[in-house]
């Protein structure tokens, strides 16, 4: 089987995700049938009722249906399954796979206990790709522009991008006299992207490591993108793949 699908509550539907909802039955199909090709975990949410982890048995859509493998403890399994509220997710080529029934129903597959639920009329698939992250080269760097008072435009600070994902950015290279506080939103950053074209984001403060163990106090922080437009958040998956193929050309 494929990576485990955790239980966390980042896990539950964010109504913000969708836009990554697809809606194209063989879609639908092909994906679901290749998660019961490489056996993939599946975590089931019953809302307050628990989880449990399972695995796609067999895709049917002649007959509406799915059917996966029954938990390991039957309890657990028993209590999830009569919640009318489910959610499963899991992930399927690095890609998070999520969708939802009203019910399940327990069955016998090949002589042992699984349990069916209908065909998903739609699922999620999240190709943000946040949790994946590059390292910008030293050889190139890429620098990244603030604005710290939004009352003084022209007076920027001008950092260098660590590493870059579709959700957010590490810097360094912090001058001494910017200090940014976690949960601080810097409005209106600006990253231009090589022959692309320019980013322009607010950016939230998440983490900030300071390093004093030198003779030269140097700090790091990473933020998370703000309402960031589907056009600039393209810009930056096509430089991510840029990077990356840049890479591969060099092994």
């Amino acid at each position: 089987m494929s990576a485990v699908a955790t239980p966390m509550a980042a896990a539950l539907v964010n109504p913000d995700d969708s836009r990554y909802r697809v809606f194209a039955r063989l879609e639908i199909v092909a994906t679901l049938r290749g998660l019961a090709e490489h056996r993939s975990f599946v975590t089931v949410y019953g809302g307050g009722a628990g989880f449990f982890v399972t695995a796609v048995l067999a895709v049917n859509p002649d007959f509406e249906e799915i059917v996966l493998d029954y938990g390991a403890d039957k309890a657990v399994t028993e209590r999830v399954l009569s919640s009318s509220e489910l959610q499963f997710v899991t992930q399927l080529d690095h890609i998070r796979i999520q969708f939802e029934a009203d019910y399940a129903e327990a069955v016998s597959y090949e002589g042992a206990p699984a349990f069916r639920i209908r065909m998903p009329e739609a699922i999620t698939r999240l190709q943000r790709r946040e949790f994946y992250r590059i390292r910008i080269p030293l050889g190139r760097p890429l620098p990244f522009v603030i604005t710290p008072d939004p009352e003084a435009p022209d007076k920027t600070v001008t950092v260098r991008v660590v590493d870059l994902s579709c959700g957010g950015v590490a810097l360094a290279d912090c001058p001494p006299t910017f200090d940014p506080a976690v949960g601080h939103v810097l409005r209106g950053c600006r990253m231009t992207l090589p022959d692309l074209g320019t980013v322009t984001t607010d950016l939230r403060v998440v983490h900030v490591h300071v390093d004093e163990t030198k003779a030269v106090r140097t700090m790091r922080f990473s933020g998370q993108f703000r309402n960031l437009p589907d056009p600039m958040m393209n810009l930056i998956q096509r430089y991510i793949n840029r990077v990356e193929r840049e890479a591969l050309a060099k092994q």
